[in-house]
């Protein structure tokens, strides 16, 4: 058996970590609205190179919550020089998120897991430009800080209900790299935008400034429904897809017919997979008509890397080294990444009589 291979069990009161990630101690907490905090953990030296990061990624929290572990995925919003941190805002029935917001103190420990994602800003892309509400301005919160620290310039479009929901509102009025328009829906302040950022206005924003479509490139983090409209108008005006990034933070309703989404492989049957965890091999029978790789995984006793179970994320992500298997949902890998054979084991049913899967690959 593998170090990490079985899940991760309370022995005298302990948890270990699980597979790939760290205890790490609170090191700064505060709130940036009434029900949102920032939470910065602090790195050990030996550690530091693990936990380097490109601006956009996001991290995962395993977290003991009324008995139960739970995992979520949160954005990093940290600049250069920065403590590595994360913003946590609190969601209706949210066990995490209200966990953290009321409960969790500084100098707490709390697993990590090592920075994930692909919604990610390089040197390259010097004009950006972003659509953003609420707490989707948390990755590109990062992005705008290592910006000061390079030749470009960030714009930036900000839709909250009204300046006291609005998380981070002084750290971006005081950036000089990014020009940010605050789009208020409960508030009407003169200089800014009033209304909700939906179809029509990001195309009157757009139409206002047409320089904007010059931009090397285009962020939207958010609700779904921002991310439609935001992503709809600008291919409409002829914006390059591969030049618009999209961070969505749940399965998508919206979205779930026209993005990418991928038809199961019509196979009957059971496959013999094989699946590398941890340079162990581990052998399972999964008939595809009934379970995924990841709760096959689960239901043997293995603790897999993973976190939202819905196509969102990447953590789960492994490669089909023979054989096939179908996604039926994918919001998170690249197109060059499912070209080389890259899965979400989530959302990953065996389209083959055998199938060897590599999560160390």
């Amino acid at each position: 058996m593998g170090l990490f291979g079985k899940l991760f069990k309370k022995s005298e009161n302990e948890v270990s970590a699980p597979k790939g990630f760290h205890s790490l101690v609170v090191s700064e907490l505060k709130n940036v609205t009434n029900d949102s905090v920032y939470v910065a953990f602090e790195v050990p030296t030996d550690l530091k190179s693990a936990y380097s990061f490109t601006p956009g990624q996001y991290v995962n929290l395993s977290v003991e919550v009324d008995g139960k572990q739970e995992r979520r995925s949160y954005s990093i919003c940290s600049g250069p020089a920065e403590n590595l941190a994360v913003a946590i805002k609190k969601v209706d029935n949210g066990k995490v998120s209200t966990w953290a917001t009321s409960d969790l103190k500084v100098g707490d420990s709390v697993f990590i897991s090592q920075p994930e994602g692909n919604f990610t800003w390089s040197k390259e892309k010097g004009f950006v430009v972003a659509f953003v509400a609420g707490s989707g301005i948390t990755p590109v919160l990062s992005i705008a800080k290592h910006l000061e620290h390079e030749i470009g310039d960030l714009r930036l479009f900000y839709g909250n209900k009204s300046e006291d929901k609005t998380m981070f509102l002084s750290d971006l009025v005081q950036l000089k790299n990014t020009k940010t328009v605050f789009s208020f829906s409960e508030l009407a302040k003169e200089g800014q935008l009033s209304g909700r950022l939906n179809k029509d206005k990001v195309s009157e924003i757009i139409k206002s400034d047409l320089n904007l479509l010059k931009a090397d490139a285009y962020y939207l983090c958010g609700p779904e429904a921002l991310i439609k409209d935001a992503k709809e108008v600008l291919e409409l005006f002829g914006v390059a897809k591969n030049k618009i990034h999209y961070e969505l933070f749940t399965t998508p309703v919206l979205m779930k017919s026209e993005e990418t989404t991928v038809a199961t492989a019509i196979f009957e049957g059971v496959s013999n997979v094989s699946v590398i965890l941890d340079q162990e091999r581990i052998e399972l029978k999964i008939d595809p008509a009934k379970m995924n790789v990841l709760q096959s995984l689960n239901d043997e006793g293995y603790d897999p890397p993973y976190s939202c179970r819905g196509g969102v994320c990447c953590s789960c992500k492994a490669k089909v080294l023979e054989g096939k298997a179908m996604m039926k949902l994918n919001y998170s890998l690249t197109e060059e990444e499912v070209n080389a054979g890259y899965i979400l084991t989530c959302q990953a049913y065996p389209a083959s009589e055998k199938v060897v899967i590599s999560y160390d690959a």
